[in-house]
């Protein structure tokens, strides 16, 4: 199912809140790693644009719709009524007014660009400033580097423009040490270069892309700027805990005293790198105090919490028997055509002429008609509605027509089937909801244009967003008009303001060659 910004949006703010909670209770008492899965689901939830149905999802245990239908104008739904046979439904066209630019998606346009430019300027900087670096040249580093082996060229430089150790680049990654770094003090120095080790490696840097770009795309939301700085701050926290599960856990104190001393002055921003010591200092000391031996039961207790996050709060509700044809003919296992297929159609007004211009495949040509030609070409179809009391007589003709089958046989797409007690009680079951949906204000047709082998049919919610929907629609077409309108008159404006000036500098010039003459 395709979401829009917004769905994603709200979809992903569910997801941060849970996780935040998650991380509040649990973030020492369970793998770091936990927080950055969860936490590149959140993105992957943020950034591609599908839903995936789940019975289990909350939406679908709450028993409401998923974030993904927010918005989204409600369609016609067919059920058959006749079910001897095939039957064929066709939805009655709908239309549209033409896409337009809103002024949100200006608002929007003009957010991502400012955040995009903030990061791209920052990145920039640094890159500038990290070209001045020089290639540290000493025993222990030549040692170090041919103990850590990569496919990719690893470097160790250093540069008097930082104060404590990180590292830039995926292809050609670059450990950036201080130029007053200690190069004596092998213990700490073990202790810095594993844990920017432990970065390349993981390939954080393009972790914080996918978080930068994240919050570039879905700035507007309060929740995705908590994300970026929780899961920042988690990335080194899963570090340290490989850090020392690397060294033991007798390393705990001397690796947070190097963290200590490693603690750099304040100094700018710098996106795309991942620094040693800059994230909430005194979580990441706390952190690596209580860092534990991961377990079986931690880790089977991980990946239950990953797995249900995922499952109750990643997906979408599963369409529920009474929304669909495709589940309403499962339920009686008859033979009926499901297949509703509905046509786009774009429209607008002409302010200059006054017309209504269509377009019929997808905003490719348009032409104008008339409401009568339109009418004529898309005709209403004719509809006669059920009325409870109609409905609730003619289900109890029904009941003893289906009753009286019990035995018979059918053939369906060539298969033989059998009228059953089961499969009576089960379609009965299926009418008598229709029935109640009925006396609680839905519509179902008894024909449409004097066919009484397909049905229509509208609940109260249908009903209430489409009146909605049209309102909005409404609203927008006399928006566009007015600021149609107002562009108008302001290019007339504009022009007799040129028509004054030019007159103006006439003037002047006439006056001038007078003088002169």
């Amino acid at each position: 199912m395709n979401m829009s910004l917004l769905q994603m949006s709200v979809a992903g703010a569910v997801m941060i809140m849970v996780i935040t909670v998650i991380r509040a209770l649990a973030i020492n008492r369970l793998p770091k790693k936990t927080f950055l899965i969860l936490w590149g689901i959140t993105i992957i939830r943020l950034l591609i644009p599908f839903s995936c149905p789940s019975k289990f999802s909350i939406y679908s245990l709450l028993g409401k719709k998923t974030v993904s239908d927010i918005n989204e104008t409600p369609a016609v739904r067919f059920m058959p009524i006749n079910t001897q046979g095939p039957v064929s439904t066709q939805a009655p066209q709908s239309q549209i007014p033409a896409l337009t630019i809103s002024a949100w998606d200006i608002i929007w346009v003009a957010g991502l660009v400012l955040c995009a430019v903030f990061f791209i300027s920052a990145y920039i900087r640094c890159y500038r400033e990290f070209q001045t670096s020089l290639p540290v040249e000493n025993a222990f580093a030549r040692r170090w580097l041919e103990t850590h082996n990569l496919k990719r060229k690893l470097s160790i430089r250093q540069s008097d423009l930082i104060s404590a150790p990180l590292t830039f680049g995926v292809w050609h990654p670059v450990i950036l040490m201080p130029k007053k770094t200690d190069w004596e003090n092998e213990d700490t120095l073990c202790y810095v270069l594993g844990h920017e080790f432990i970065h390349i490696r993981r390939f954080d840097t393009v972790t914080k892309f996918l978080l930068i770009t994240t919050f570039c795309i879905h700035w507007f939301n309060p929740l995705v700027w908590i994300m970026y700085f929780l899961a920042n701050r988690d990335i080194e926290l899963s570090c340290d805990e490989a850090v020392i599960h690397h060294f033991g856990g007798t390393s705990r104190a001397s690796y947070a005293k190097a963290l200590i001393s490693m603690e750099e002055t304040k100094g700018g921003f710098m996106p795309l790198c991942n620094h040693f010591s800059r994230n909430a200092i005194e979580e990441r000391i706390t952190a690596i105090m209580k860092t534990k031996k991961t377990t079986i039961i931690s880790f089977a207790v991980a990946m239950v919490l990953v797995t249900g996050t995922v499952t109750v709060f990643a997906t979408s509700a599963k369409g529920d028997e009474s929304s669909t044809v495709t589940e309403a003919t499962d339920t009686t296992n008859t033979t009926f055509s499901d297949t509703v297929d509905t046509e786009t159609i774009m429209s607008y007004i002409n302010p200059d002429d006054g017309k209504t211009y269509y377009s019929f495949d997808n905003g490719k040509t348009f032409e104008a008609m008339t409401d009568a030609e339109f009418e004529e070409k898309f005709p209403t179809p004719d509809i006669e509605w059920w009325t409870y009391d109609e409905y609730k007589a003619w289900l109890e003709n029904e009941k003893v027509e289906l009753k009286s089958i019990i035995g018979s046989s059918y053939i369906s797409g060539g298969k033989k089937y059998v009228w059953t007690q089961d499969r009576v009680n089960e379609t009965i079951a299926m009418y008598e909801g229709i029935l109640e949906d009925i006396k609680n204000g839905a519509k179902y047709s008894k024909s449409i244009d004097g066919q009484d082998d397909e049905m229509v049919s509208y609940t109260p919610a249908d009903i209430a967003r489409t009146k909605e929907s049209l309102s909005s629609i409404e609203r927008t077409m006399t928006d566009c008009q007015d600021e149609v309108s107002e562009s108008v008159a302001q290019t007339n404006e504009s022009l007799k303001s040129i028509e004054r000036t030019m007159t103006d500098c006439q003037d002047e010039v006439s006056e001038s060659q007078a003088t002169a003459n």
